[in-house]
């Protein structure tokens, strides 16, 4: 595993903590932080695999 890989393992929960804080303030909907979290995790898992 190289460093971008566990650079990606580290900022993936950060970036879903921040989407669920949104949404519990009220500043996302529940289809949003949704599609946000959803949208996050696709890119993740698309460069993880592919660096």
């Amino acid at each position: 595993m190289n460093q971008a890989q566990i650079g990606l393992l580290t900022v993936t929960p950060l970036l879903i903590g921040m989407v669920v804080l949104l949404h519990r303030q009220g500043v996302m909907t529940r289809s949003g932080a949704a599609l946000a979290a959803l949208a996050s995790l696709g890119t993740v898992a698309w460069l993880f695999f592919t660096q």
